[in-house]
């Protein structure tokens, strides 16, 4: 299926419209019908795509690729309720080896602190295909999703792996998914060792509430 899909690539002059849609049906998750497709992929929405017959034919071509599913549902008419209506729905296979690099597709930007934009990198469609193409069939696909994401958090905050690693490992931390072991004692420490801070943080409390109850009581004498 990638060979194929590398070949038909190849035939784009223009990689954005395929590659729109590809990103498009990805986050929408599931089943889409053809006309919200071509309502906000068509002129109308801002979309690549300036006529119904070009949308189609990616449609079909992507379907027989086996990277898209298609079903037909027939359903009330909108107009009269006691009409049905055969309609068409269109959606990402989660099966195909491309699904887990769609969004790799994608540059993402700082506009401001807080917002972020993206836009779609060069040869979008032969990147991809790049990306699905590395995998050995032995790796699972979540491996090279991971390493995608990594990349995204890489270029969003412009620090490199080790430092996408840290600041993935702080947030699981935090979220009590992992233990900084460097703050842990071994279970066979000795137990002095294990008891000692605990003593010294009473002794600590101690020594403070005394210190407060002194100075109150000064206080009550200066009166």
């Amino acid at each position: 299926m990638l060979d194929e899909f590398i070949r038909y690539t190849a035939l784009q002059r223009d990689q954005a419209p395929l590659a729109s849609l590809l990103i498009y049906l990805k986050r929408k998750g599931g089943y889409v019908q053809l006309n919200q497709i071509w309502r906000e992929n068509g002129p109308t929405g801002g979309g690549p795509f300036w006529n119904q017959t070009t949308l189609l034919n990616k449609l079909d071509k992507l379907e027989r690729l086996g990277i898209i599913s298609m079903e037909r549902r027939i359903l009330p008419s909108p107009r009269d309720e006691a009409k049905k209506k055969t309609n068409t729905f269109y959606r990402i296979s989660p099966e195909t080896p491309l699904y887990p690099y769609i969004f790799g597709m994608l540059k993402i930007y700082r506009e401001e602190p807080d917002k972020y934009s993206s836009e779609l990198v060069e040869k979008p469609l032969d990147h991809l295909s790049d990306l699905a193409g590395r995998v050995p069939s032995s790796d699972p696909l979540v491996g090279r999703e991971l390493d995608v994401a990594m990349e995204l958090i890489g270029e969003v905050f412009s620090v490199g792996g080790d430092e996408v690693r840290r600041m993935i490992k702080e947030r699981m931390a935090r979220r009590g998914m992992i233990r900084d072991r460097r703050n842990e004692l071994p279970e066979n420490a000795p137990e002095e060792i294990k008891i000692k801070p605990k003593r010294a943080a009473t002794g600590a409390k101690k020594s403070t509430k005394k210190e407060k109850t002194k100075a109150m009581s000064e206080e009550e004498d200066s009166e």
